[in-house]
């Protein structure tokens, strides 16, 4: 009786692994959710300051020199004398703006440490800036970034540095 005891413990463990089938299940991500291909986008900064007047979070492609104009207006609102508004050749580039709004802390302007493009977006990376706590003054900023790049026609998102 033992000996059937032993072969019923080899034997049912066999017999119920060989009957497993495999679901068709792959290791291959499905194509709906496969992370874009990344492509670096060339950029000119135009502008990297620490007082642009936008008291607001303010996020927005430029397309035309109007536009341009219009941003540098508020920006020189309070300058004398202001800041040269660049010409831009919209028929090739376009233009991004970037102010996080008021801080209550005297800082650069923000600086650009990258833009990439995958098929749907066009992603700024911004650089670290300044640690906490290692401000040079206690004022109120705006900071703020522009630049300029080929004309994409494609919503853009900002990153911070240390997000992914």
């Amino acid at each position: 009786m033992s000996r059937n005891v032993i072969l019923f413990l080899i034997v049912m463990p066999l017999v119920v692994f060989m009957n497993c089938k495999n679901t068709g299940a792959t290791t291959d991500t499905p194509k709906h959710m496969e992370k874009p291909q990344q492509e670096s986008i060339e950029f000119t900064t135009l502008l990297s300051d620490a007082h642009s007047n936008f008291t607001q979070r303010t996020h927005r492609v430029i397309t035309s020199q109007k536009e341009l104009n219009e941003v540098f207006a508020k920006i020189n609102s309070t300058r004398m004398p202001g800041i040269e508004v660049p010409n831009v050749d919209f028929n090739t580039y376009e233009v991004f703006f970037y102010g996080p709004g008021e801080v209550n802390h005297g800082t650069e302007g923000p600086k650009v440490a990258s833009v990439t493009k995958d098929n749907q977006t066009i992603v700024v990376k911004l650089a670290a800036g300044k640690p906490q706590g290692k401000y040079v003054t206690a004022v109120m900023s705006q900071p703020a970034v522009l630049i300029q790049y080929k004309k994409q026609e494609l919503p853009v998102v900002v990153k911070l540095a240390a997000q992914k």
